[in-house]
């Protein structure tokens, strides 16, 4: 699959275990088919991660909401909640309230 019709998850903490490549000297992602118009709180669920196992979601580099909409080329980031950061009390949340 090309980055045309795939979002490439990057998966932090707990979350790397679903990765092709475990190592923690390697880089934990994995390229997910995107369907046009896909939210990403579906995506985190095809993936068979509860949405509140996430603590933190990053779409191209912004903080962002489940709500979001992903597309084939985009990058996610997946944080566990057992990875919290105090990014959310810093800056805004895409996509979010």
């Amino acid at each position: 699959m090309s980055s045309n019709d795939t979002i490439r998850v990057y998966l932090y903490g707990e979350f790397r275990k679903l990765a092709p490549d475990t190592s923690p000297f390697g880089e934990s992602f994995i390229d997910v088919p995107c369907r046009e118009g896909e939210k990403i709180e579906t995506i985190i669920s095809r993936l068979g991660i509860k949405r509140d196992e996430v603590s933190h979601i990053f779409l191209n580099g912004e903080y962002s909401s489940a709500q979001r909409h992903g597309q084939a080329g985009d990058r996610l980031g997946l944080f566990p909640k057992n990875m919290s950061l105090l990014y959310r009390q810093y800056f805004p949340v895409k996509g979010g309230d």
